[in-house]
């Protein structure tokens, strides 16, 4: 990528960036308040004979943390302002809906996901799970808002360019199959977060595509995609370093 083309795309990226963290760290409040006024104990659980009978992987977390990257991915590749705001809404339209549906109808995963107390922290893909399970409480999970989310960002994408959209089904399976595998979410949970998920594609992004601008004004370079495959590998490399010091927030 040229000197002249790479600055504004590094301008786009950053403020969408900003953004994007910018919402993630408000919907992750609003999730944690429904979260702490639910009470597993009159929740209900979903489970059917499918969900029991899939078995509990713990090396799957690193699928299952995946949307934590993947819901920026279009920060990286998306260059226009317009349709960077159109997902921002099919976002927020997301989170709403799933906060909504938490709140009125609240189901949970306790009894259901593995117990803690059997996970064998010194490994790293246990830690992962025990991480998980204290930052993920087993309540909020119709619908999957990983997998929404992961929905959201593959839409976006392409709406941006094919290409990107495509590349992003890749996390949408492993995000689709990990909340299964991680005993998190029932099949129900998943099912509800593709309606949801495309119900905002729809409503957000379905628009601009009927009226879309120019290629290069819409997304930036594939450059981009190798950003957000280094950005990924950094905070992977993070948790494990975090690991490797003996990172444990749920022993305090």
């Amino acid at each position: 990528m040229p000197a002249s083309d790479r600055r504004p795309a590094l301008r786009a990226i950053g403020g969408n960036l900003a953004a994007g963290l910018a919402f993630t760290a408000v919907a992750y409040l609003g999730f944690q308040l429904v979260a702490r006024h639910t009470d597993p104990a009159t929740a209900h659980r979903l489970d059917t004979a499918v969900d029991r009978a899939l078995p509990f992987w713990p090396w799957s977390v690193f699928l299952y943390s995946w949307v934590y990257t993947s819901m920026l991915y279009p920060a990286f590749v998306i260059r226009s302002a317009r349709l960077f705001r159109r997902v921002v809404a099919a976002y927020g339209v997301t989170v709403a809906v799933s906060l909504v549906l938490f709140a009125v109808f609240p189901v949970t995963s306790e009894g259901f996901r593995p117990d803690i107390a059997g996970l064998d922290v010194a490994r790293f893909d246990e830690w992962g799970v025990r991480l998980t399970f204290f930052v993920d409480p087993p309540t909020n999970l119709f619908p999957s808002l990983h997998l929404a989310a992961a929905v959201v960002a593959a839409a976006s994408a392409w709406a941006a360019r094919r290409l990107y959209g495509v590349l992003a089904l890749t996390f949408v399976l492993a995000v689709g199959v990990s909340i299964l595998t991680m005993k998190q979410h029932y099949v129900a949970d998943g099912v509800a977060a593709l309606v949801v998920g495309l119900g905002a594609w729809w409503l957000c992004l379905r628009p601009y595509q009927r009226d879309p601008e120019p290629a290069g004004v819409r997304a930036i370079g594939p450059g981009a995609v190798v950003a957000y495959a280094v950005f990924h590998a950094s905070v992977y490399g993070a948790l494990y370093l975090a690991f490797r010091a003996g990172f444990a927030p749920w022993a305090g």
